[in-house]
């Protein structure tokens, strides 16, 4: 099993090389949200991580609604994306800023600057971002608009099941116990072999 967690500031100090030593391969690391908020551990938690040997990758949390191309160009210029680095995410769910909601309006302005964020971070890497949803999102804002992106699924209950079945990293657990970090963690695994995961890879 390939295993992986993905941690922010709120995370605390981590042991990187006592996490790789856990058996952890694979690390996505909260570098931007929005158009002007940086993670305050990123550049450490990405410099570790890196000279632990965890694959590393960096994800933005998408703020609903504001402007995409805005949000890449923020996410490029406080990011660090090297050759054999995972892939970029997106990170798309709901939170107390980014609020539900029926209205047909909202759902279209949601997905219009999430399609100019993800269009935006295509052309500037050259690989299409990977999308960390969960089922709902999934279904009211990735799934007939971003078709051709990878999925990285998060249910804390089953193994997730959309649409083609097309997901490639689950997030089963928000309440992870590992030895190199404090508290709870979120764990996750990368569906198929370890050779198959250089497809997260950029080149």
């Amino acid at each position: 099993m390939v295993r992986g967690v993905d941690v922010s500031h709120h995370n605390g100090p981590i042991n990187w090389t006592q996490l790789k030593n856990e058996g952890i391969t694979f690390a996505y690391i909260k570098s931007t949200e929005g158009m002007s908020h940086v993670d305050r551990n990123y550049m450490k938690n990405y410099r570790d991580a890196k000279q632990s040997h965890v694959k590393t990758g960096t994800y933005h949390f998408y703020t609903f609604c504001l402007d995409g191309e805005m949000q890449a160009q923020h996410f490029i210029r406080h990011t660090t994306v090297g050759s054999a680095d995972l892939i970029p995410a997106i990170d798309v769910e709901h939170s107390p800023v980014n609020r539900y909601s029926n209205d047909k309006d909202y759902i279209k302005k949601v997905v219009y600057e999430l399609v100019k964020l993800e269009k935006e971070m295509h052309d500037h890497y050259g690989v299409r971002p990977i999308i960390y949803t969960n089922n709902d999102c999934y279904k009211l804002y990735i799934a007939d608009n971003l078709p051709e992106n990878l999925i990285w699924m998060s249910d804390l209950h089953n193994e997730p099941n959309i649409k083609d079945n097309d997901w490639i990293i689950w997030q089963f657990s928000h309440t992870g116990n590992i030895n190199g970090i404090k508290g709870d963690i979120d764990l996750n695994y990368y569906r198929y072999s370890f050779r198959q995961f250089n497809q997260l890879l950029m080149p």
